[in-house]
C-alpha cells in the first residue's frame, strides 16, 4: 500500500500514529447519588392529578340585544309617525328621534355589550 502525500504532510497522522494513541475516555456519568435523590416538592408534582371538574363561564348578553331591538322598534315607529305628522306635532318628534338614535349609536357597539354582559 503506497502513501499519498497527503498523508505525509503531517497533517492527518498515519494509520499506525492512530493505532498507537489511546482512546479517548468516556465521558464522566453522573453521580448515581444525586439521581436517586428527589426533593419533596418534585415529589408532590409527580403525584399531583388535577380534578376532574371544569368550571365554565357563559356570557350571555341577551339582555343587551333585547334593549337594542326594543330601541330599533321604537326608532321605527318614530320615523312612522314623523311622515304621518302634523307640521306642528314633527319637530317634537324630531327631536324624539333624534334623541333615540344617539341612545342607539351609544349602545349598539362591542364595549356597551361586554359592560352590560352577565356571565355565569
Amino acid at each position: 500500500m503506497s502513501v499519498s502525500a497527503i498523508q505525509n504532510s503531517g497533517v492527518c497522522p498515519s494509520p499506525e500514529v492512530q493505532r498507537a494513541q489511546p482512546a479517548p475516555a468516556a465521558p464522566p456519568t453522573e453521580d448515581p447519588v444525586k439521581e436517586d435523590r428527589v426533593v419533596p416538592e418534585e415529589r408532590a408534582f409527580d403525584r399531583y392529578e388535577p380534578e376532574g371538574k371544569s368550571e365554565v363561564t357563559v356570557c350571555d348578553t341577551g339582555a343587551v340585544d333585547r334593549e337594542l331591538e326594543s330601541l330599533r322598534k321604537e326608532r321605527e315607529q318614530l320615523e312612522q309617525q314623523l311622515r304621518t305628522a302634523a307640521p306642528e306635532q314633527a319637530e317634537a318628534i324630531r327631536q324624539q328621534l333624534d334623541q333615540l338614535t344617539r341612545e342607539l349609536a351609544r349602545k349598539d357597539n362591542d364595549a356597551y355589550r361586554r359592560q352590560h354582559a352577565v356571565f355565569s
